[in-house]
């Protein structure tokens, strides 16, 4: 959404660049895009409007290799039951304020019973304000439901995350710029091995 035009003075906007409402849909290879820059220079005030990148109401559906990036509300809104993700690497908007708090890069609903998600990576560049959502991820606790090598990342700006997954896992900033989890949703044990790389 945007970049070849100029948002101060033509915005381009629409709720949600990808909706899946079908069944067992396969998803390969997704760049969803709200830009950060255009013709006229940086993107800022949440100019071309998106709320999500991706919101999935199908069950069964499968993605392999999805990147979303800087929309206003949750990059990524799962509903649809038996989903899986296979790498999704995410930035969070440069231009929020500190109303972007409740968001998350990757929301399961609570509706969800059963869910797999490899190697989500959520980064953050709050470019313009302080920004320190609560969580990169958030997914309720239940048995069917694992991510697995899930990933935040401080790129630079300010603020950062409180946590990786809900309340659980440390955060990302300035001061801490990488946290990975092993696992999460695993009846037996929570591994966060909570790796920071300054």
């Amino acid at each position: 959404m945007g970049g070849p035009t100029y948002s101060a003075s033509e915005e381009v906007s629409t709720q949600t660049m990808v909706e899946i409402n079908s069944d067992h849909v396969i998803i390969d290879h997704t760049w969803l895009w709200r830009a950060d820059h255009d013709k006229g220079g940086s993107v800022k005030n949440g100019r071309n409007f998106v709320e999500n990148a991706l919101v999935v109401n199908g069950e069964g559906v499968t993605v392999y290799g999805l990147f979303a990036e800087h929309t206003l509300g949750d990059l990524v809104e799962w509903n649809g039951d038996k989903g899986k993700t296979y790498f999704m690497q995410s930035e969070m908007p440069y231009d929020v304020t500190s109303d972007y708090n409740s968001k998350v890069g990757y929301r399961l609903n609570d509706s969800v019973n059963s869910h797999e998600a490899y190697g989500v990576g959520v980064y953050t560049y709050f470019r313009d304000h302080y920004v320190t959502p609560t969580s990169a991820i958030s997914a309720p606790v239940k048995s069917g439901i694992k991510f697995t090598n899930s990933k935040g990342v401080f790129l630079n700006g300010q603020g950062g995350l409180v946590h990786l997954i809900n309340n659980d896992g440390w955060g990302v900033s300035r001061d801490h710029k990488q946290v990975s989890q092993c696992t999460f949703g695993d009846e037996e044990t929570t591994i966060s091995d909570n790796s920071i790389f300054l």
